[in-house]
C-alpha cells in the first residue's frame, strides 16, 4: 500500500469519525472565559435536569456581581466555531471569574447574540440559580424552540423576566417552568402573552412540565 492511499484512509477515517459524532452528539467540557476559553475560568454545567443534555463545547463570560455573596452574571456566550449538532445550551450554575468561585444568578443582555445559534434548532436550559433574565437576553433567536427552567426545593425565589428578553424568537414554541415562578420586573406573573415573547410561534405557550 503506498503512502498516498495510507494519507486517503487516514483523511477518510477521520470525516467518518466526524460525520458520526455529529450525528449522535457528543457531550464536552464547558468553559468560561473572558477572552472566548483562552484563560483558565471554568463553569460547572447544570445536571439537575432528568433530559440527557446533549451539547458540544460552548464559552461563556461572566462578570462577578458580588464578591460577598460570590454571586455572578453570564455576559456573553460563544460556540466553538463548528455549530455541529448544537441541540442545548446549559446556562452553568456555577462559575469562576478571575479565581472567585460564584454562584450564577443572572444572564445579562444581548449574552447570546452568537451567530450560530441562530442557525441551529436549539433548547436552552436555565437553572435554578439563576433569578433574572435581563431585557433581550435571548432576542432574535430564530431557531430557539424550547426554554426550561429547572427546579430546586432549595431555590423558592421567582424569576425576574424583563422585557422583550425573548422578542423575535419565531421558532419558540414551549417555556416549561416545572413549577418555578416567572413575574416581569414590577413582580406581576408572566403570561404567554407578555412581551417578553412578542414574536414567538403561533402556537406558543407556557406549560409547566417537559
Amino acid at each position: 500500500m503506498t503512502k498516498r492511499i495510507k494519507t486517503v484512509l487516514i483523511l477518510l477515517s477521520v470525516v467518518m469519525i466526524m460525520i458520526f459524532a455529529a450525528s449522535i452528539g457528543m457531550t464536552l467540557a464547558i468553559w468560561t472565559s473572558t477572552g472566548a476559553g483562552l484563560d483558565n475560568n471554568t463553569v460547572a454545567p447544570a445536571t439537575d435536569s432528568s433530559m440527557d443534555w446533549n451539547m458540544w463545547a460552548k464559552y461563556f463570560d461572566g462578570v462577578v456581581i458580588n464578591d460577598v455573596s460570590h454571586t455572578a452574571a453570564v455576559t456573553a456566550f460563544h460556540t466553538d466555531g463548528y455549530g455541529l449538532n448544537l441541540e442545548t445550551v446549559i446556562i452553568p450554575t456555577d462559575v469562576t471569574v478571575d479565581g472567585v468561585p460564584c454562584k450564577v444568578v443572572e444572564i445579562r443582555s444581548q449574552a447570546f447574540a452568537d451567530n450560530t445559534l441562530k442557525q441551529l434548532p436549539v433548547t436552552i436550559y436555565i437553572p435554578p440559580t439563576v433569578t433574572r433574565i435581563c431585557a433581550a437576553t435571548f432576542a432574535n433567536l430564530p431557531s430557539l424552540t424550547r426554554v426550561v427552567f429547572g427546579v430546586d426545593s432549595e431555590q423558592t425565589e421567582p424569576c425576574v423576566i424583563e422585557d422583550y428578553a425573548f422578542m423575535m424568537c419565531a421558532s419558540l414554541v414551549t417555556v416549561s417552568t416545572n413549577g418555578r415562578q416567572l413575574v416581569d420586573a414590577s413582580g406581576a406573573a408572566i403570561t404567554a402573552s407578555g412581551n417578553q415573547f412578542m414574536g414567538s410561534a403561533p402556537e406558543f405557550r407556557i406549560v409547566t412540565s417537559l
